[in-house]
């Protein structure tokens, strides 16, 4: 979030001096606990006309249209959803940042030190998006508010006018993002389902030729999701699957999205556990929409529904 307006910050200070960290309680009591109010969203966009709005592409819309699922879940009307996008355009440009002025983090640079949450908190855009919306929710008449108004009401930010220019691409955002093929996120001991969908083809032997990974089937453009929290270490061409996603965990695993019709990260990125990644396709050596998940242990591929297994999750229905 930008640098605090002198008076806020002031009040904020007198806050901390005479309370301490009573003050972070007190905004969690007023605007919800820390924990998610319903699973994890995840959106990536559905179809040309949601991967591109306002110059944007399909990492940001993605983040737009899980801002916008999120408002749908909580019930805020479409004022709220253009309000939220037009500050995370603002804050952070649509880009789920781990950095930012002083401790601010995320799509919306929200604060731990301000009472938003915890960092893995924040950088959970479900998470973020809820507590966003519970803030404007407890203004007083925000939907007769100007965009601008309602957003640093919000915010509080130094920079009180800047959220006003951004309020045409939030709109055309907005109106892009709506068909955006969205899931729930089911976590299992920080694994996470990658998508939802049928498993069509085993780990093993088909034939002659050993299948190294799970495909599961499923619509193109639904989201795929990070398995769990990590490093892209490749995400671009490979040979045989199209177009793929690799990311480095801990304790020598890594695993591998292939097929994909588009991808959502870049090499070197941070992910969270959960986090859209790309979207299924039906590029490379495939013959229908899947995704080919793939988990490797110290270099070596492992059964993906015995993994998950041993983890407490299941993969295939």
């Amino acid at each position: 979030m930008g640098k605090m307006a002198a008076a806020g910050a002031g009040f904020v200070v007198v806050i901390m001096l005479f309370i301490g960290g009573g003050a972070i309680a007190v905004v969690q009591a007023v605007f919800g606990s820390s924990s998610s109010s319903g699973g994890g969203i995840n959106c990536a966009p559905a179809g040309a006309s949601a991967t591109s709005a306002a110059g944007y592409g399909p990492q940001e819309m993605g983040n737009a249209a899980t801002i916008v699922a999120v408002g749908k879940r909580m019930n805020v009307p479409e004022q709220g959803w253009v309000v939220a996008i037009a500050t995370a355009l603002t804050e952070s440009q649509l880009k789920n940042l781990n950095y930012g002025d002083r401790d601010s983090v995320g799509l919306f640079q929200q604060r731990p030190s301000q009472g938003w949450g915890t960092v893995a908190q924040i950088m959970d855009p479900t998470y973020s998006s809820e507590q966003f919306y519970r803030h404007l929710l407890a203004l007083p008449n925000w939907q007769n508010m100007p965009v601008t108004v309602a957003a640093q009401t919000v915010q509080r930010s130094g920079f009180p006018d800047r959220y006003a220019k951004f309020e045409p691409a939030a709109r055309q955002i907005v109106g892009a993002v709506q068909g955006a093929t969205c899931t729930t996120s089911a976590t299992t001991g920080g694994w996470t389902t990658p998508t939802s969908g049928t498993c069509t083809s085993t780990f093993g032997y088909r034939g002659s030729e050993f299948h190294k990974g799970l495909d599961i089937g499923a619509p193109i453009g639904t989201p795929i999701l990070a398995a769990n929290s990590g490093t892209v270490i490749s995400s671009g061409p490979a040979s045989g699957y199209g177009l793929w996603v690799r990311i480095q965990h801990g304790d020598g695993i890594v695993t591998i999205y292939g097929h994909n019709d588009h991808n959502l990260v870049r090499e070197g990125q941070s992910v969270q556990a959960g986090q859209p990644i790309a979207a299924v396709g039906n590029r490379g050596a495939s013959t229908g929409a899947h995704l080919h998940l793939q988990i490797e242990a110290n270099g070596q591929a492992v059964d993906p529904v015995e993994f998950y297994r041993q983890r407490g999750g299941q993969l295939c229905r």
